[in-house]
């Protein structure tokens, strides 16, 4: 890694920290979101998340942990969040700056298939939108949703649809 890659990364960390810490004060003062514990991606939520492919109920047959490693290598600016409550994992996410950093871009987002109740896409979505404003970028884009009933969950929360930004 480029002394250049690593000052990026260890520069957009601390970025991301503090983003985290701004959304979990203002997440934890409404009911809904009072038991939530935003974090970065760490080794713990990545071996959690390995136990979802023994799921069912999975949707998705991504690898988190190869996934995450990729990423993270190729793009120090990521945006990148674990939500927990009560010491269990109930999602991971990520996301990057578009190449002129303009739009920030929601990549992939997993709910734990196992727990249900607990809205997490509106709490990552907050967090996104207050990482993509500390970065300069106006627009956040949801990457490729996996159906029709998730895109529309996603409008719900004032989102449109581009089908050429897919």
């Amino acid at each position: 890694m480029k002394s250049t890659h690593l000052d990026a990364e260890q520069r957009y960390s601390q970025v991301r920290m503090n983003t985290i810490k701004a959304a979990q004060v203002k997440l934890n003062k409404t009911s809904e979101y009072k038991d939530i514990e935003l974090k970065c991606i760490d080794g713990k939520a990545l071996k959690l998340a390995r136990w979802w492919s023994n799921s069912t109920k999975r949707k998705v047959d991504w690898d988190w942990i190869e996934g995450y490693a990729a990423f993270k290598f190729r793009y120090p600016k990521r945006f990148e969040l674990a939500i927990w409550s009560k010491g269990e994992l109930l999602s991971l996410s990520l996301g990057r700056p578009t190449y002129y950093g303009n739009s920030m871009r929601l990549d992939f987002i997993e709910a734990n298939p196992d727990i249900s109740g607990t809205r997490v896409f509106p709490a990552t979505l907050f967090t996104m939108i207050t990482y993509a404003e500390l970065l300069g970028a106006t627009e956040v884009r949801v990457m490729k949703p996996i159906n029709d009933d998730v895109k529309k969950y996603y409008q719900s929360f004032g989102l449109t649809y581009v089908v050429k930004g897919d």
